[in-house]
């Protein structure tokens, strides 16, 4: 009998949570889920975020941002990646998110 062993790293995790429909915090079904809209790149972070008051009215009213909750619904841990996700892909333009320049 051959055993194949699994390694899944803190940076692969956010692919294995989002890769499969959940039906609670611990069973994940079978079912894959689509590719997230609007070209997302999932990220995954804390929860707890200091964020600007556009960065809040961007979350709530840009129809991206709801498609992206929407689609969040039934992954792992939805709170530990909106915040994160809309922060980390600067392609959106998303106010007070980190545009990947560093500048000192």
């Amino acid at each position: 009998m051959k055993f194949v062993a699994v390694c899944i790293t803190f940076a692969s995790r956010p692919v294995a949570w989002t890769m499969y429909a959940w039906s609670n915090e611990n069973w994940r079904t079978s079912q894959l889920k689509v590719k997230p809209p609007h070209k997302f790149v999932i990220a995954k972070g804390s929860a707890h975020v200091a964020v600007t008051r556009a960065f809040v009215d961007f979350a709530l009213n840009d129809p991206r941002a709801v498609d992206l909750l929407e689609w969040m619904k039934d992954i792992r841990a939805p709170d530990e990646h909106f915040f994160p996700t809309l922060n980390h892909n600067p392609h959106l333009g998303v106010p007070g998110a980190y545009k990947g320049l560093l500048t000192y």
